[in-house]
């Protein structure tokens, strides 16, 4: 699987040197023979080979059993687990499943999104294709569904983006989150609000360090109740086991603040030539508000809803290219911050096998 996936990898990011080159066709096959290469790849995988693999195959075991395990779970998930189990299917079928659901969608999503698809696939391949489809495939669903409610949004096609979120719901709960984009456009924002928003990390790192716990002073109305649920979770120590890499050597994390900074000083150029680039750094800032300012309710909350919201940062480092001339310079940084993430993701779930219980 890993030599594989690293083969995919290599051969789209050559690719994306070239891709002004290639004729629409040759473009098309491309992706459709990385498809099928990721959907194999992510299908055939064993339950030892990521992390939350054996999870994921006891709750596939569990589904329909009435446990509290079980009614935790998506609607999809179970309902997808029953009816492959009985009929006679094991854990690999649902992991096919869900990537012949998640990797056409992304495929799809960034030839509809990206001036530059190959480049951003090299991108989503990077980190996204591992942590999701590897590991949180529900999640994955969710987010590239999140992807296209920005697409519609943009495109003034609010119902469509309202149902695109509403059916991510049903395959991860925290695609609810998703709904907070109807509360921003896709406008430039103000030169003072440009200032503020660059508060939001040096603040956030000062909250997130200090241990201030935010759940309580907000109220029930506003989702304090939920908070504090969070907040037990947190306290009966199961929490920070779920939380994934630690902040200070999460370098994904601060390369997509490097970014976020970056995107706000050429913001003008980068509209140019993507036109969802002012609504993206704006739900890249909410992503750091639910990193920086959840943590210390619950950094499991924090995590995942600044994952599902950092979705954004595969057409924002792509478009970022733009901010570089001559464009070649500008592939060459995005492909080799891709790189490093790729290599990192690599390590760091290597390092999570090791403390599997085989």
């Amino acid at each position: 699987m890993v030599i594989a996936l690293v083969i995919v990898f290599m051969i789209a990011l050559a690719l994306s040197f070239y891709e002004e080159r290639l004729v629409e066709r040759d473009k098309v096959i491309s992706f459709i023979l990385f498809g099928i290469a990721l959907i194999f790849i992510a299908g055939t995988r064993g339950v030892f080979d990521t992390p939350d693999s054996l999870e994921y195959e006891e709750m596939f075991y569990d589904a329909g059993s009435g446990t509290l395990l079980e009614a935790a779970n998506e609607p999809t998930f179970r309902f997808f687990s029953v009816t492959l189990r009985d009929a006679g299917f094991g854990i690999n079928a649902l992991f096919f499943l869900y990537a012949l659901i998640s990797v056409p969608l992304h495929l799809r999503c960034l030839w509809k999104m990206s001036t530059l698809p190959m480049l951003s696939l090299v991108v989503y391949l990077s980190y996204y294709y591992q942590m999701h489809d590897l590991v949180q495939m529900r999640c994955s669903v969710a987010s590239v569904l999140f992807l296209f409610a920005i697409y519609y949004y943009c495109e003034q096609k609010k119902i469509y983006a309202f149902f695109c979120i509403l059916a991510g719901i049903f395959f991860h709960y925290s695609a609810a989150a998703g709904f907070l984009i109807f509360f921003f456009n896709n406008k430039e924002w103000s030169r003072w609000k440009v200032w503020t928003s660059c508060l939001i990390v040096p603040v956030g790192l000062v909250v997130y360090y200090s241990g201030i716990d935010i759940s309580y002073i907000v109220p029930e109305g506003l989702g304090g109740d939920k908070l504090e649920t969070y907040r037990k979770l947190r306290d009966s120590g199961i929490d920070e086991e779920l939380a994934g890499w630690d902040l200070k050597g999460n370098a994904v994390i601060w390369l997509n603040v490097l970014l976020f900074y970056g995107a706000l000083a050429y913001r003008t150029t980068l509209a140019e030539y993507c036109k969802y680039t002012h609504l993206m750094i704006k739900i890249l800032a909410l992503a750091f508000v639910c990193l920086f300012f959840l943590h210390n309710v619950s950094a499991v909350l924090a995590s995942r809803l600044c994952d599902y919201f950092e979705v954004v940062t595969i057409i924002l480092w792509t478009a970022a290219v733009y901010a570089f001339s001559p464009l070649i310079a500008g592939k060459v940084l995005i492909n080799f911050v891709s790189l490093l993430r790729f290599v990192l993701s690599m390590l760091f779930y290597a390092m999570a096998l090791l403390t599997l219980d085989r």
